[in-house]
């Protein structure tokens, strides 16, 4: 059976190798859903996954619907546009879309597998060779606390794409996308050893635009700006960064 299987375990951004013409993602998020069929084999990888993890004394993955609404929608477009990547050709990385789409969730750690095989593949035939690959392995065997899978039919292939995240805590108010003036931001914690001691907001490279202590977030001098939400908490003498939504600050 022929296959193609990758694996991605960071937070970094990847570039696709295929340059058509870009679609936001946006547009990519109001694509219809999946037939009855493939939501079947996308509970079947969750199932699968799970007994994995299960085989290493590890919890199992909770189903995150935002995240497999992501990953249904890159295996569609992967599908669609001809790629196969850790980023849609406008550049746009898994870990961006799940940001742009989520307006709560608080991720520390994030990984994906991508794989293409024929149409016939079974669910267990796609989770052996997931797992055949020791980097796609490693994701069953990290502290992830949720999961969304997505597959997509065209051409007689199927297009899987595996999200996992550790979600540490969510804002108690889910952030729009365009906010004006300050916000205060609250943030439901998972753990009591976690203490939010600063933010920060910065583009797709990671370079920081603003940055503040406390609780309340805001423009920098009047300026609009448009980023990711990082919250940074102290655990300990540590300093850990918890990942949040895109916004857009006026």
């Amino acid at each position: 059976m022929s296959l193609l299987v990758l694996a991605l375990a960071a937070h970094g951004l990847a570039t696709a190798e295929t340059k058509p013409t870009p679609v936001s993602f946006a547009q990519a998020a109001e694509i219809s859903g999946s037939p009855v069929s493939q939501r079947n084999v996308d509970g079947a990888l969750l199932d699968l996954a799970n007994a994995t993890r299960m085989q290493s004394a590890l919890a199992p993955l909770a189903n995150d619907a935002g995240l497999a609404s992501v990953a249904e929608a890159h295996a569609r477009d992967m599908a669609l546009r001809g790629y196969v990547g850790y980023a849609d050709p406008s550049g746009a990385s898994l870990l961006d879309k799940v940001r742009m789409a989520e307006r709560s969730a608080l991720i520390g750690s994030f990984g994906s597998s991508l794989a293409v095989l024929d149409a016939r593949a079974s669910a267990e035939e796609i989770h052996s060779a997931i797992q055949s690959d020791a980097d796609n392995a490693e994701n069953l065997r990290r502290g992830f606390t949720h999961a969304g899978m997505g597959t997509y039919v065209a051409g007689g292939k199927i297009y899987v794409v595996q999200l996992f995240a550790r979600i540490d805590g969510a804002l108690e108010k889910p952030l729009p996308s365009r906010m004006n003036g300050s916000t205060l931001i609250q943030a439901d914690l998972f753990s009591d050893d976690m203490t939010p001691v600063s933010w920060s907001l910065s583009d797709k490279q990671g370079t920081p635009l603003a940055r503040g202590s406390g609780r309340r977030i805001s423009g920098a001098q009047g300026r609009s700006l448009e980023g990711f939400l990082d919250l940074d908490v102290a655990v300990g003498q540590d300093i850990y960064t918890l990942r949040g939504p895109y916004v857009h600050l006026n």
